[in-house]
């Protein structure tokens, strides 16, 4: 065995122990189970899925990076966003959706992430790409940016709020650094309501496990973390903007047939059995990513 495996395999069982203590565990060293994920799988997210890492509904004839790049166009859509614009991308990763944004609407993006290894990889995409004008990249986090009061027009987020420890505090801070009249405006990973507590144990804490997240919330609990951050015009859900992600979770699927045959790599079987969580959780409709939008009142205490 090689000094490069026993220091995967040991990077592994770190972050098994941080991962499998249940909520209350992994939301009390957050950061660190964090920063211990994406270090491991940082490297093999950009090999098989790409710069750009969320999901999106894979229609005949397109590939899964072209889906991709379609959901960051109906977001920016949405948003409305155009040059001259403050854009905020909260869980900005190694800059794949922020740099497209930037790139296809004219408007500032910065980019937020906890993680230093990502925030480095989207700084070089920036400059590979000529978008160092228009793009920023900090690192910080979600739960006390290191922005000012009513920095931003619009704050995007794409699937990264649920990595979170506590998003009543995260969505305060968007709100905090929007400008009066200010967009918030995103997709989540969440758990259905209503679910019991042996589907909760059963399908959502692996989906915790393998992801990184210390919980998931439920569209109620979005909807009321919006209303206590001082959100009005409060959606969430939208089928239009979400449509049927049944195809990606094939796509998936393929992913983790393929990791599973390369034996191996620790870290590809991990990622395997993570996929195969968090379809499974997909199909039996107690994991879902929605949408949501929001807006800070247009005067300030307003």
């Amino acid at each position: 065995m090689t000094d490069t495996t026993d220091t995967t395999e040991a990077a592994l069982e770190r972050y098994h122990r941080l991962a499998s203590g249940g909520d209350s565990a992994r939301g009390g060293h957050y950061r660190e189970l964090v920063l211990s994920y994406y270090d491991l799988v940082t490297d093999l997210y950009v090999e098989g899925w790409g710069p750009s890492h969320h999901f999106g509904p894979v229609k005949p004839g397109d590939s899964h990076a072209e889906a991709l790049v379609v959901r960051q166009k109906y977001l920016a859509g949405r948003a409305g966003l155009r040059p001259g614009m403050r854009v905020l991308d909260v869980g900005s990763g190694v800059g794949g959706p922020a740099l497209n944004i930037a790139a296809m609407t004219g408007a500032h993006v910065t980019g937020l992430d906890l993680t230093p290894c990502r925030v480095e990889q989207a700084r070089r995409r920036a400059r590979e790409h000529g978008l160092e004008e228009r793009t920023r990249f900090v690192e910080g986090d979600a739960m006390c940016m290191p922005f000012e009061d009513a920095s931003f027009d619009v704050v995007y987020c794409l699937e990264s709020l649920c990595h979170t420890a506590d998003k009543y505090r995260s969505h305060a801070e968007i709100a905090r650094v929007l400008a009066p009249g200010g967009l918030s405006i995103g997709y989540e990973w969440l758990a259905a309501d209503g679910l019991t507590a042996e589907e909760m144990q059963r399908l959502i804490e692996p989906v915790c496990r393998f992801y990184a997240l210390p919980n998931l919330s439920t569209p109620a609990q979005l909807a009321d973390q919006l209303r206590q951050a001082g959100f009005t015009g409060i959606v969430v859900g939208d089928a239009e903007a979400t449509e049927d992600l049944s195809t990606t979770w094939d796509y998936l699927d393929q992913l983790a047939d393929l990791g599973e045959q390369l034996d191996d790599d620790p870290v590809r079987a991990f990622m395997a059995e993570g996929a195969r969580a968090l379809t499974r959780a997909a199909r039996e409709g107690a994991f879902f990513i929605d949408f949501w939008e929001a807006r800070t009142p247009d005067t300030p205490g307003g």
